[in-house]
């Protein structure tokens, strides 16, 4: 599975009636932590062009300040699967009816976490570029980083930013030694929402490892990233 990780996990076991609509809109493969009452759904949700708008269109509602943040800081450069994942989390969280928390991240660029009601988005960490995004309660910070290096790249926050309503923009942060962790913002929501998910290994380098999850129920979707956890 390399380094990327993705999916939704869950709390309670996803219902047949939910699964089904899940199977309609995405296609799913629904795993089992091992030993233990948490589910993962991978989800067939395929990685949009880079500037196409109607993947932000979808997920404004849900969260209009980062959105905005997310177009702005990407001048329509990159693909958002982020923002693809955080209406997909959205989703599963009302045709499921629990909250649930959505993730995607890899070892270079993507590390998007949310955790998401029925009712509504709850939090969001996301990493765009050299910029950390944190919703919450209907508020964005924006946090700017850079590494320790002499001759680092410093990010100079563009002014559209503070036109973003309840935005907060901080200075700029430097990393210390060793840089940006791996599934950083995935790793922080972790354990308070699934700490059992800690078998998994997010946020390590043996992220997955054979024997974490038990493949349940596939649902239109052929394979997953996770196959491989399930022995597969």
């Amino acid at each position: 599975m390399g380094y990327r990780i993705q999916g939704v996990l869950v709390r309670t076991v996803p219902d047949r009636a939910g699964l089904k609509a899940l199977e309609r809109v995405y296609g799913y493969r629904l795993f089992q932590l091992a030993a233990h009452d948490m589910w993962l759904l991978d989800l067939g949700i395929p990685v949009p062009a880079p500037g196409d708008r109607a993947i932000t269109r979808a997920a404004r509602p849900l969260a209009p300040g980062y959105v905005d943040a997310l177009r702005v800081l990407d001048s329509d450069e990159g693909a958002l699967e982020q923002a693809a994942w955080l209406t997909a989390s959205a989703v599963v969280a009302k045709q499921l009816r629990q909250s649930v928390l959505g993730f995607l991240s890899d070892d270079e660029q993507l590390d998007f976490a949310a955790i998401v009601g029925p009712d509504g988005v709850e939090i969001i960490g996301d990493k765009l570029g050299q910029y950390l995004l944190r919703w919450e309660g209907g508020a964005l910070t924006i946090q700017p980083f850079c590494d320790d290096r002499p001759d680092a790249n410093r990010p100079d926050p563009p002014e559209e930013l503070s036109l973003i309503p309840a935005v907060t923009l901080l200075p700029t942060e430097t990393l210390e030694k060793g840089g940006y962790p791996l599934h950083g913002n995935v790793a922080a929501e972790i354990p308070g929402f699934a700490p059992r998910a800690s078998g998994l290994g997010i946020g390590t380098w043996n992220v997955g490892r054979v024997g974490s999850l038990a493949l349940v129920e596939v649902g239109g979707l052929d394979h997953s990233l996770w196959d491989r956890a399930a022995g597969g």
